[in-house]
């Protein structure tokens, strides 16, 4: 708190000083006596019309006025961005057009593929096993949360064959064994999210057909490059100590995969680069801005992957000393996954589910101090952001029924969820209160998008809204809410 003072009253103290020399130099010379109205006025009024119009400057230039300036949190960094976490004017925006539907979700973690299986563990606290393959700098086994039957070298082989036509820059043989296992798991994800983009669209070539008849569908799909068809979009978030030839790989084989499940469709694929300000949330939030500014429907493909299983990571950390050990309890367990999410425009009646779920958009900020040095937790941004979040969805606390965050074994990002559960959900049972990574390993630039699916898959199972948090950066927070979709009314038929 002391350190967000300096700043400010050294400024204030320039200004009054550097008014308070010129006024006196200036009687000085002109052998003027002051009045006490010129004492008052001149060194006092003056420096601090100075500092006000100074502050007025800076809200214009910022491009914030002072009613819609975020309130600030006890001990906490409030400058968020995107969602109903940002301005009185998003918050005021309506709801459809500040969420996602979320049409389908998929992953694969180490405790399975499917959503239940994987809350179960998470929720039973299931710590990550020990894995023989992976040694320590002792050659001792690694605890990590590895995902059963990958062959690294059989997909090695298939990107060869399949990008062998291509630059020098799709050099599979140089993919390291954890890089090829979180291409393997990406791909996976992307096959089912395929598959059900495929239903999506066959589905809303029938609702067309329905509408206007023999204009833009045959055989109740939709026609490629027709005015009707939707744009298919699909971003990939990969980690940031992936090289740019590594994503370049991973990236050429998702768009062959996408050409290879159907040819007719063309889905446009970008890449981003998982580091700080970078995340899976904030990737998704940036989809839902382009999903309302775009004015045809859309499907949008969200993908995450990481992994580090592989004995040259594990020696990586270790030379960096990242690695989890018993000398070194706050270091990284290894782990991988691979999540994704198929997205369209809320209140899309193209692609209206009638069982389906909403996704907010996202709240972000900035912690003071670092979480792995706070010698108390602190969730006051969680709080405001989950405060936020429900008040732009109307919604009490007691219709959030589960948190999912990707925290992991680390007694800070626990304690500092919790904290955030017992003062503003207290009404949540212990057991809903998911900690992803601590059962799944470090997971990268696939934690948050892991909890985003996992929290979707509990919104649509329950029927309850789940608020997923962000917390595995020292200072970043981010906070999504997923909730039920209202069943959308019928589209009527034409005469």
């Amino acid at each position: 708190m002391l350190a967000r003072l300096v700043k400010p009253t050294l400024m204030f103290s320039a200004v009054f000083i550097t008014v308070w020399v010129i006024v006196v130099v200036y009687w000085n010379y002109t052998a003027r006596m002051p009045s006490t109205s010129d004492i008052a006025l001149y060194l006092v009024v003056l420096p601090l019309a100075l500092v006000v119009f100074y502050l007025l400057l800076r809200r214009i230039f910022a491009g914030v006025s002072p009613t819609a300036a975020l309130p600030s949190a006890a001990g906490v960094s409030t400058a968020a961005t995107g969602g109903a976490a940002s301005t009185g004017a998003t918050a005021d925006a309506p709801q459809e057009r500040m969420q996602m539907s979320v049409l389908a979700f998929a992953l694969r973690t180490p405790r399975g593929n499917d959503a239940d299986a994987v809350a179960t563990a998470v929720g039973q606290a299931q710590a990550p096993d020990l894995v023989p393959e992976l040694r320590d700098g002792a050659g001792f086994p690694m605890l990590a949360g590895c995902v059963d039957g990958i062959d690294p070298n059989e997909l090695r082989e298939r990107l060869r064959e399949s990008l062998r036509p291509a630059p020098e820059r799709f050099n599979a043989d140089a993919l390291a064994d954890d890089r090829l296992r979180a291409i393997h798991l990406m791909s996976d994800v992307l096959q089912e999210l395929l598959a059900s983009a495929s239903d999506a669209l066959l589905n809303a070539g029938d609702a067309l057909s329905v509408r206007a008849p023999g204009r833009f569908v045959s055989s109740g799909a939709i026609v490629p490059g027709s005015a009707s068809a939707p744009q298919l979009c699909i971003s990939l978030l990969l980690p940031g100590a992936w090289s740019e030839s590594e994503r370049a790989v991973a990236t050429q084989w998702v768009q062959q995969l996408a050409r290879e499940a159907d040819p007719s469709q063309h889905w446009s694929v970008d890449c981003f680069k998982s580091e700080a300000g970078v995340s899976a949330m904030a990737l998704l939030d940036r989809i839902s801005v382009s999903l309302h500014r775009e004015q045809r429907p859309a499907l949008w493909m969200a993908l995450a992957a990481d992994s580090a299983i592989s004995n040259e990571c594990v020696a990586r950390w270790d030379a960096e000393g990242l690695l989890y050990s018993s000398a070194r309890r706050n270091g990284r367990v290894p782990g991988e996954a691979a999540a994704g999410l198929l997205l369209a425009r809320a209140g899309d009646a193209l692609f209206a589910q009638p069982h389906g779920v909403l996704l907010s958009r996202s709240a972000s900020g900035q912690r003071d101090g670092s979480a792995d040095t706070a010698r108390v937790p602190n969730a006051s941004l969680l709080d405001l952001f989950a405060q936020r979040l429900m008040a732009a969805s109307a919604l009490q606390p007691e219709a959030v029924d589960w948190v999912v965050s990707d925290a992991d074994h680390r007694t800070s990002r626990v304690t500092e969820v919790a904290q955030l559960v017992q003062e503003r959900l207290p009404h949540l049972p212990f057991e809903n209160n998911l900690s992803v990574c601590a059962s799944l390993g470090h997971l990268g630039a696939a934690a948050d998008m892991t909890a985003v699916a996992l929290a979707c898959h509990l919104a649509v199972r329950d029927s309850r809204h789940v608020l997923a948090l962000s917390v595995q950066d020292a200072r970043a927070r981010t906070a999504m809410l997923a909730g039920p979709a209202i069943p959308p009314s019928p589209v009527p038929q034409a005469t």
